[in-house]
């Protein structure tokens, strides 16, 4: 087992649906391809190097100063960059949640510690989380978080970011899934990582960013290498930066269609966690990815998630075709 596969993983296979990624159901929007298209022009040369209008799109739509803005190419290149600007020696990670932060960690030889959410408490963060976070140098918090879909409690996180600033120590939140959420954002309490890559459908032209206080933004900087997003990426985030009524039509199909699919997948005898994201985590039999694959459909097994087992899996929240179409197969299969 690759404990650290992902989703998305199509190739090779022969997949029709692919509930394994979480990225908006809409799909990429017109408007921002369209952008891409019409940039084309300027494929043959370089980026900006410090891609300024891009960094000013997205400060104003995060309100924020533009040198607390840096672009990455995918929020995964993101968090690397954040974890050697910092180079813990002792880091703090929640678990289960998403797998590039250990990777990371990893890479730069610090030592882990783990913090476990538990099951009977719908993988909610408790209260001693803020214990479990004294004398490490770092932590990553997923909110909400992957693959639970949970959003954390905003006392417990802003209690942690101000702990963690006194301590000297770096408590970075990986908000990719906010703007589908109410959630709070730590913006301005600690660094957050956001990406266009789930919050528009982009994954493929990987296009991610940081928003922090402007020391520590430098410092991630000079972890980057140059012209690290493509000219393409760069367009793309112009044109979404301000494409606010993409995310609302998402937004409203995504409240829709997880109370639907999760109602339905209660019904049909899976456990359903409570999701306040795209995605929804379910319990259900062993090998029934592998079923589903032979009938064309994708799903994310979390067997590689620590703490979870082979009878957890994370579905994506789609629209109400692709959602009753993946019903229709689970009760082929268990029915």
């Amino acid at each position: 087992m690759n404990r650290f596969a992902h989703g998305g993983d199509t190739y090779g296979k022969s997949v029709r649906l692919d509930f394994s990624v979480n990225t908006a159901p809409l799909g990429p929007d017109e408007k921002i391809l369209s952008a891409v298209r019409e940039g084309e022009n300027f494929f043959g040369v370089y980026p900006d190097i410090e891609y300024r209008d891009l960094r000013e799109k997205i400060a104003r739509r995060e309100s924020v100063d533009i040198e607390n803005v840096v672009c990455s190419n995918g929020a995964s290149e993101m968090i690397f960059a954040v974890t050697r600007a910092v180079m813990p020696k002792t880091a703090l990670l929640i678990s289960p949640s998403f797998s590039e932060y250990e990777r990371a960690l990893l890479s730069v030889g610090a030592e882990i510690r783990y913090y476990d959410l538990r099951e009977e408490d719908g993988f909610a963060l408790r209260g001693d989380f803020l214990d479990a976070l004294r004398g490490a140098d770092m932590a990553f918090v997923c909110n909400p978080n992957n693959p639970t879909g949970n959003v954390f409690d905003r006392d417990i996180l802003e209690k942690a970011a101000k702990q963690c600033e006194k301590s000297g120590a770096v408590l970075a939140a990986d908000e990719c899934f906010i703007d589908f959420t109410d959630a709070c954002s730590l913006k301005g309490k600690a660094p957050v990582i956001k990406a266009f890559t789930k919050t528009y459908a982009l994954a493929g032209l990987r296009l991610g960013y940081l928003i922090a206080d402007g020391a520590f933004a430098e410092k991630v900087k000079k972890q980057l290498p140059a012209w690290n997003v493509s000219i393409a990426a760069a367009l793309a985030g112009e044109a979404a930066a301000y494409d606010t009524a993409y995310i609302e039509k998402n937004v409203s199909i995504i409240k829709k269609e997880r109370d639907f699919l999760s109602k339905r997948l209660s019904e049909a005898g899976f456990k359903t966690f409570k999701s306040d994201a795209n995605f929804l985590l379910i319990k259900g039999a062993a090998g029934m990815d592998k079923k589903l694959l032979d009938r064309g459909i994708l799903i994310r097994s979390c067997s590689n998630f620590r703490g979870l087992g082979g009878n957890f899996y994370r579905v994506a929240v789609k629209t109400r075709a692709e959602n009753e179409e993946l019903i229709r197969k689970l009760g082929d299969i268990c029915g």
